[in-house]
């Protein structure tokens, strides 16, 4: 259907398939099973402000342009998606009339906080705390977690750390939570996977930068510095999948999001830890 990290026409390649609104954040195609959610720079003026909480879920704003934003219509299709068999895509703008896919979403919980309207006037902003779960048949990928699940602890609560192998750390970041799991349980897994991805990333790259192939800049007291950047967002944050993340020096960490070609490296990179990753996986 779509594939994480690639761009596609969100008029044509999105709403003249599936339907749904054109415009704004939330799209709800009357016939498919499927709620399109974008983000993007362009609302911030507006209290539209998406990024990733520090327990690692992706904190996606409701709709609602003017006065208290309520439960209603896109915001209530959010909140009940699980309950009424819908997947949420999320899409994040990278140019006019363009959109990344970033992966499929599970609502954990929401919180109401003040944010100015489109009349710059406070109102209850609906802020979703979502989970990227970066694959779509999630019933499936919580089958195949359980198989991983050894006594006495299931591998969705397993706390990540430095000391545990390159596939223990690969089996947390791919971890799902049951949905029967409480809503403290699902944060906690979100947590433990984006800590158990960038330690992957660090302990895959083994002081080495991915990027330049260059021994790490220096030496910290948890061992050599590097940076976990993700391929397919515009943004470094939450859990994320092994083939998405590179492990780079500082330099090439800021080639991949400012230089002037940062498309092309990035996607020398993206082939770089697909070959990588290949490697383990034979």
């Amino acid at each position: 259907m779509f594939e994480i990290g690639e761009i596609y026409n969100r008029r044509s390649d999105i709403h003249g398939i599936y339907k749904g609104q054109q415009y704004g954040g939330i799209a709800t195609p009357a016939e498919h099973p499927y709620i399109f959610i974008f983000t993007g720079d362009a609302g911030g003026e507006y209290g539209y402000i998406d990024d990733f909480d520090p327990n690692g879920t992706f904190k996606y704003t409701g709709e609602g342009q003017e006065g208290d934003m309520k439960m209603t219509k896109g915001n209530l299709a959010i909140h009940d998606h699980q309950r009424n068999n819908k997947e949420i895509l999320l899409f994040e703008s990278t140019s006019r009339g363009f959109v990344r896919f970033l992966g499929y979403c599970n609502y954990i919980f929401h919180h109401i906080e003040e944010r100015p309207d489109r009349n710059s006037e406070l109102r209850d902003a609906i802020v979703f705390h979502l989970d990227i779960v970066n694959t779509k048949n999630i019933d499936k990928a919580q089958t195949l977690t359980s198989k991983l699940v050894e006594a006495p602890k299931a591998v969705y609560v397993t706390k990540p750390s430095k000391g545990k192998s390159l596939q223990q750390l690969r089996e947390i970041a791919l971890s799902s939570t049951p949905t029967h799991a409480s809503t403290q349980e699902k944060i906690q897994s979100i947590q433990n996977r984006s800590t158990a991805i960038k330690l992957y990333a660090k302990k895959r790259a083994n002081g080495i930068c991915e990027g330049c192939n260059e021994i790490a800049p220096f030496e910290t007291k948890s061992g050599p510095y590097l940076e976990v950047h993700h391929l397919t967002r515009l943004a470094d944050g939450g859990a994320d999948l092994p083939q998405n993340v590179i492990a780079l020096c500082p330099t090439c960490h800021r080639k991949a999001h400012y230089s002037l070609n940062h498309l092309e490296f990035n996607n020398q990179l993206i082939n770089k830890v697909a070959a990588i990753e290949a490697e383990f996986s034979e």
